[in-house]
This record gives C-alpha cells, sequence and structure tokens, in this order.
C-alpha cells in the first residue's frame, strides 16, 4: 500500500519548484524539486537523505576520444544533512577524477577560462590552418 507523506521541513532553495512524488522505503513522500533538475526520481530511495537533484550535464570531448574531457551539472543533495550540499552547487568533473563541488562563483570564473581557453585554442588552429 503506497500512503502519502508530506516531506519534512526542507532546506531554503531560492529557485522555483514543483511537487515530486518520491518513493522512500515503500512509502510515496512529495517533495519539492527545483525546475532546472531533469533527474525522473523514479528508483526506490531507503532513506529521504538518498534523494537528491541533478540538471541537464554540459560537457566537452576530447576529439577523437569517447571520454568527456569535463562537464558540469547543477546538482543538490537536500536532505542529506550537509549544508554544503543542500542548496544548488555546480558539481565539476574532469576525465579521470570525481566530482568536485563548486560555488556558482567559482563556476562563471571558470566558465570565463574555457571561453579564454576555447578562443586561444581557435587562435592555434587558425595559425596552422592551410
Amino acid at each position: 500500500m503506497t500512503v502519502l507523506h508530506e516531506s519534512p521541513a526542507v532546506p531554503s532553495q531560492s529557485a522555483p519548484s514543483r511537487q515530486v512524488a518520491v518513493t522512500v522505503g515503500g512509502a510515496t513522500v512529495v517533495v519539492p524539486c527545483p525546475l532546472w533538475c531533469t533527474h525522473p526520481h523514479n528508483e526506490e530511495y531507503r532513506s529521504l537523505a538518498d534523494v537528491w537533484h541533478e540538471g541537464r550535464e554540459a560537457s566537452l570531448a576530447v576529439p577523437g576520444s569517447p571520454e568527456q574531457a569535463i562537464g558540469a551539472q547543477i546538482t543538490s543533495w537536500p536532505y542529506a544533512g550537509d549544508s554544503s550540499t543542500a542548496s544548488a552547487y555546480m558539481s565539476v568533473f574532469v576525465m579521470g577524477a570525481d566530482y568536485l563541488e563548486v560555488t556558482p562563483a567559482q563556476a562563471i570564473a571558470f566558465s570565463d577560462q574555457m571561453v579564454a581557453c576555447a578562443a586561444d585554442l581557435r587562435s592555434m588552429a587558425e595559425s596552422i590552418a592551410s
């Protein structure tokens, strides 16, 4: 039997959200889900602390390689009990490394560096193009 429960107090989230039903320990619990979240939440969670949100992934692959060189997505673990991951943050990964947690300001600075790096790469490629 499925019983609908309202979720316990959710950490404050500044982003607009919608309500989604998740299965926690066999019971259905309704939780807020940020509009940026693309995770289907169709798995069964052992506890509410296991519920997470993740957005679409932006990634860059090395030409000729099936592996992604770098990628990022918005993530949050609102019930895990860790204030650093309760609100939305950027998960950044680099090929061969674990995910790194970065602040929005760090993600903006990093994206500016990627744009500059892309311009340098284009300039180098154009300088040797025939």
